[in-house]
């Protein structure tokens, strides 16, 4: 059972669960325990499948880069997991219709058309994958804003994740910067090089610092709000910074996008608290 479990990568799909939690309690839904269920349920089914397909398109390269995963083990056969995501997909925009058209529209021809296409084709070119990503993470907050009729209010939420997360993936492509180029990717660490991609992280990331504090400047968020991304975010970001900028190492790269991907519930907490009711 355990391989079943790890292909759907747990870490990925509770940090999804915990953003569909924390936006619907931050638009004040939580008493549609219905509507929050259909949404896990939806995000759960659909992001496991994606992450499965993208696990099938990159065996090979997973062969070199994460050899413990369950199909370079061989504890899942390529088979086993296609019927797998076909199932989870299914079930996924059941759930989405379930709750409205809305979130059908946007769980099924828009998700799963950018998850296919992103572990088929996008995954491997320049930068547009790293876009493909950070566009589904923030569009996890719309689809939730969508759900109870309240899209405009999660659009600073879609923002800051969207970036936070182009920056962890530009990351992630030059920890696997090794494997990738064994098998014939053209991520930006392989088009440009891994100094030049560096430079780009580190102004992305200074960059970010300095405009995740815009919403409190603009008075969308309050003093919690500014004070959890300072402490929690940006003095964090401005240490990697400097980490990176003088240890430029595969063991920082995966130690850095861990923890942008862990810091993002940080932020998640900053948007709930730092609101202003």
């Amino acid at each position: 059972m355990r391989p079943w479990i790890q292909i759907l990568r747990p870490l990925n799909l509770l940090q999804a669960m915990l953003a569909v939690v924390l936006t619907t309690a931050f638009l004040g839904e939580m008493e549609q325990v219905g509507v929050l269920v259909l949404l896990i349920l939806s995000v759960i089914t659909i992001n496991g499948g994606g992450n499965i397909i993208n696990d099938i398109y990159d065996l090979e390269i997973d062969k070199i880069n994460r050899p413990d995963r369950p199909l370079p083990t061989g504890a899942i056969s390529l088979r086993g997991a296609r019927i797998y995501l076909i199932v989870l997909f299914a079930l996924g925009i059941l759930f989405s219709w379930l709750i409205s058209v809305p979130t059908f529209i946007i769980a099924g021809p828009v998700s799963i058309t950018v998850l296919i296409a992103y572990s088929a084709r996008l995954k491997r070119q320049p930068l547009v994958g790293n876009l493909a990503v950070s566009f589904m993470l923030g569009l996890a907050f719309i689809y939730v804003g969508a759900a109870f009729g309240k899209i405009e209010t999660t659009l600073v939420m879609a923002v800051l994740a969207f970036g936070f997360t182009l920056i962890r993936e530009i990351i992630k492509d030059l920890e696997d910067l090794e494997g990738d180029s064994k098998n014939d990717a053209r991520t930006l660490p392989i088009i440009w090089g891994e100094s030049k991609t560096l430079k780009l992280v580190l102004f992305l990331m200074v960059t970010f610092a300095f405009l995740d504090v815009l919403p409190y400047t603009l008075g969308v968020y309050n003093h919690v709000y500014l004070w959890m991304v300072v402490l929690g975010i940006n003095l964090p970001l401005l240490v990697l910074v400097f980490i990176l900028w003088n240890h430029p190492e595969k063991k920082n790269y995966s130690r850095t996008q861990l923890f942008l991907k862990l810091d993002i519930f940080v932020g998640l907490a900053a948007l709930y608290f730092g609101r202003i009711i």
